[in-house]
C-alpha cells in the first residue's frame, strides 16, 4: 500500500481523523467498488499508527458508507455516491437510469390534499384548490436512496387520482399524457439529521445525516406547478454543482441582454 499524505503526530487532528482523510484519498486514487482495503496490520504499518487507531478509523469509513466489514473476509469498498448534477430538471428514476442504476418504486402513496400553508404560498394556490401528494421511497440497485414527495396541482392533470402513476417517471409522464413540461426550478439545499421515521424506511441508523431538498418548479408562463420534498441518505447520495467564474457571468449576461 502505498501512503497518500503523511500523518502529523504533533498536529492538533486527531491521527485517526488524519488516517481517515488519508484513507479515503487511497480508495478513490486506487479502488473501485467491491475491492478490498489492505488488512489492518498493513495500514498501521505502512502509517506508524496503533491497531486501535487503525479500527477507529475503519469503523469512521463503516458508518460513513464508504466501507463494509465482512467477517472473516476482510472490510470492501461500498458502492460509490450517486452524483446529481444540478442544472437540469430531470426526474429522479431518468438520473439513475443514467447512470446505468436499476431503479425500485417501493410504498407508494397517492392522495388528494387540501394544501398547508406553505404549500398555498409556494404554488399560490386559489382559494379551495387542491393538490395531489405523491409519496415514495426510491431505491437504486435494490437499496433505498431517498424518500421522495410530489405536490403538484390536481386542476393541471384531470383524472391522475384514477389512473395513479403509469409510467416509471413522473415527468414523462406529465409531458406524455398531460403535454406538461417544466420550464425552470428553484431548489433548496440542506443538511439535518434523519427523523425516526426516514431512518426507519431509507435503512439508516437513528441520528444519521441526510440531504433534504426541496424544489419548487414552475410552467413556461411562470405558473409554479410543483413542490418536492426530497430526503437522501447523505452517505449514498451527492449534490454536483458547476459554477461559472466572474468573467464567463458577466459574458453571460451581456449575450442575454
Amino acid at each position: 500500500m502505498k501512503k497518500i499524505i503523511q500523518l502529523d503526530k504533533h498536529s492538533k487532528t486527531p491521527l485517526y481523523m488524519q488516517l481517515k482523510a488519508a484513507l479515503l484519498e487511497y480508495i478513490e486514487e486506487h479502488l473501485k467498488e467491491g475491492d478490498a482495503l489492505p488488512i489492518e496490520s498493513e495500514i498501521e504499518k505502512q502509517f506508524s499508527v496503533s491497531r486501535i487507531t487503525v479500527r477507529k478509523t475503519i469503523d469512521e469509513l463503516v458508518k460513513d458508507g464508504i466501507v463494509t466489514k465482512t467477517q472473516g473476509r476482510g472490510t470492501f469498498v461500498q458502492s460509490r455516491k450517486i452524483i446529481q448534477k444540478a442544472g437540469t430538471i430531470t426526474s429522479w428514476s431518468e438520473e439513475m437510469r443514467i447512470k446505468g442504476k436499476k431503479t425500485e418504486t417501493r410504498n407508494m402513496i397517492i392522495n388528494e390534499i387540501e394544501p398547508s400553508r406553505k404549500l398555498t404560498s409556494e404554488l399560490n394556490l386559489s382559494r379551495g384548490e387542491k393538490i395531489i401528494c405523491l409519496k415514495r421511497l426510491q431505491c437504486a440497485d435494490g437499496e433505498p436512496i431517498a424518500i421522495l414527495i410530489n405536490y403538484f396541482r390536481s386542476k393541471f392533470v384531470p383524472g391522475f387520482m384514477e389512473k395513479g402513476l403509469t409510467k416509471e417517471s413522473l415527468y414523462a409522464l406529465l409531458e406524455e399524457d398531460y403535454g406538461i413540461q417544466l420550464e425552470k426550478a428553484h431548489e433548496r439545499i440542506q443538511a439535518r439529521i434523519a427523523t425516526d421515521l426516514e431512518a426507519l424506511e431509507l435503512g439508516v441508523s437513528p441520528d444519521s445525516a441526510i440531504l433534504h431538498i426541496t424544489r419548487v418548479s414552475y410552467l413556461a408562463d411562470g405558473t409554479p406547478f410543483e413542490l418536492v420534498e426530497m430526503a437522501n441518505r447523505s452517505d449514498r447520495y451527492q449534490y454536483d454543482i458547476e459554477l461559472l467564474g466572474r468573467n464567463k457571468l458577466k459574458s453571460f449576461n451581456a449575450e442575454s441582454e
